[in-house]
């Protein structure tokens, strides 16, 4: 006989409440234990970890409702365990929870979209964009005389073409890693897109917004280095939940992409 049980209505069978449990149990492990925590103005305001693996591969796996309890679920518990010298504050108990909702929303949805490889290079783009944008902003980088400077230093036309290829080399990365990893992942783009949503809406808009409000200071002082590490953290996220869905997929006795 099947045991099930209910999450938000939803039937979950006991042995998908064990296996999110334990995604749970690893989304702790990896922001409490292993992360590392990246001082920004002298506050402990970026976090490097790799919690939102898990979350986002309850999400796809599960479905949202599932994933938004793994996450809620893991934040709670991860602060009883080691709250990192910081007040609990239900602002990222919500990003948290929503990192594992959001994949899911979107795996139902995905199929409608289309030409996703173009939509995860524009991502790259904006995010360039909007980097650049609060540079100017805050007046860290500005033109005087035809001269591009950062704070008072003028900064050196070899230094502006290397940036300006590193970034079209970020722009073209979805294309690259599809070029990569498409024989043995076809759902490349898909998964990239996923990260790159998730990542974007929970990190990079939801966490600044509350780490503004948490230590009282402007959104924007937080901002650029959390939109450089996305750079990293995206790419990264996108082939590890590629190789760890494959790895799941294979355990369960399903076909994979390629073998279909």
């Amino acid at each position: 006989m099947k045991n099930n049980h209910a999450i938000s209505g939803l039937k979950i069978s006991t042995k998908s409440l064990a296996t999110v449990s334990l995604l749970c149990a690893i989304s702790i492990i990896l922001a409490r234990v292993l992360g590392i925590i990246v001082p920004i103005a002298g506050l402990p305001a970026l976090k490097l970890n790799f919690a939102l693996l898990p979350l986002i591969i309850a999400g796809i796996y599960f479905g949202p409702a599932a994933g938004f309890f793994c996450g809620m679920v893991a934040d709670i518990l991860g602060y009883i365990i080691n709250p990192q010298g910081g007040a609990f504050f239900p602002g990222f108990t919500l990003t948290t929870a929503l990192s594992g909702a959001i994949p899911g929303i979107i795996e139902k949805y995905i199929n409608k979209i289309k030409h996703l490889k173009i939509i995860n290079s524009l991502f790259v783009f904006l995010l360039s964009c909007g980097f650049f944008t609060v540079l100017f902003i805050k007046k860290s980088l500005y033109i005087n005389n035809a001269i591009l400077y950062y704070g008072d230093k003028p900064i050196n036309v070899v230094l502006i073409i290397l940036t300006a290829i590193i970034l079209l080399a970020y722009i073209l990365l979805p294309f690259i890693i599809n070029k990569l990893f498409a024989q043995k992942y076809k759902d490349v783009d898909r998964i990239y897109f996923i990260v790159t949503v998730t990542y974007v809406i929970t990190s990079l808009l939801l966490n600044t917004f509350f780490l503004s409000y948490y230590f009282g200071k402007g959104f924007l002082v937080f901002l650029p280095a959390r939109i450089l590490t996305s750079y990293i953290m995206i790419p990264l996220n996108t082939i590890l939940v590629l190789i760890i869905t494959r790895t799941l997929r294979l355990n369960r006795g399903e076909k994979t992409d390629v073998q279909k």
